[in-house]
């Protein structure tokens, strides 16, 4: 009978191949689809860690599907940072699962080619969850929420909602709902907002304290 491969040996993208990946990528599917129906999501950017990954990313109108491939993303274009988009060009963004090392710059690019109004949704893998046995010997570098958020809210995007999704363990969600936040996986709604530019400033009133010559 064959050693079994050691888990140190596994790469980042592996666990994103195997079935209990493919399970939680399922039902960020099902999360994510009823968000993106909610408001006109044309045109739109979705990427994921995997090419397995994007192919539930059928979304109606015009979009850029992604995945990780090596330094860099392939899928219908292949390029690296920064994004092969003008800014403010897309109304919806879908980001699955960001690596720490490049996660201030991708999100930085994500405000940038987000319109105003438009949103983000990005999830991680939740590094308090019981579920992180699954993925942990896999040379996975997940960030906190607490992290997240403020990397968020740094590159100029609002968070709005952050839910809980997925089961705890292996295959079991948890019943009760004070225990969301111990579920495999964390999803941010973030959107991108504008200051409103002030209005004109009034001219000082200089009243006339002399005499009208007749």
């Amino acid at each position: 009978m064959p050693a079994a491969p050691s888990p140190r040996q596994a790469s980042v993208a592996s666990w994103f191949d195997t079935e209990p990946a493919q399970v939680l990528c399922q039902l960020e599917f099902e999360r994510l689809m009823p968000l993106l129906n909610e408001r006109p999501s044309t045109p739109w950017l979705w990427l994921a860690p995997t090419a397995a990954w994007t192919a539930l990313a059928d979304l109606p109108g015009r979009g850029l599907r992604l995945h990780r491939e090596g330094g860099g993303y392939a899928g219908d274009t292949r390029c690296g940072l920064p994004l092969p988009l003008p800014n403010e060009s897309v109304n919806a963004i879908v980001l699955q699962h960001v690596t720490a090392s490049d996660a201030e710059h991708l999100i930085a690019e994500c405000e940038r080619v987000l319109m105003p109004g438009g949103r983000l949704w990005l999830s991680t893998l939740n590094p308090f969850s019981p579920y992180r046995r699954q993925w942990r010997h896999h040379g996975l570098v997940v960030r906190t929420p607490q992290r997240l958020r403020h990397t968020l809210e740094r590159a100029g995007l609002a968070c709005e909602q952050l839910d809980y999704l997925g089961p705890m363990w292996a295959n079991r969600a948890p019943g009760l709902r004070s225990l969301a936040p111990l579920r495999a996986a964390c999803l941010f709604t973030a959107e991108k907002r504008t200051l409103a530019l002030p209005g004109p400033t009034p001219l000082p009133v200089r009243r006339w304290h002399g005499t009208v010559a007749t």
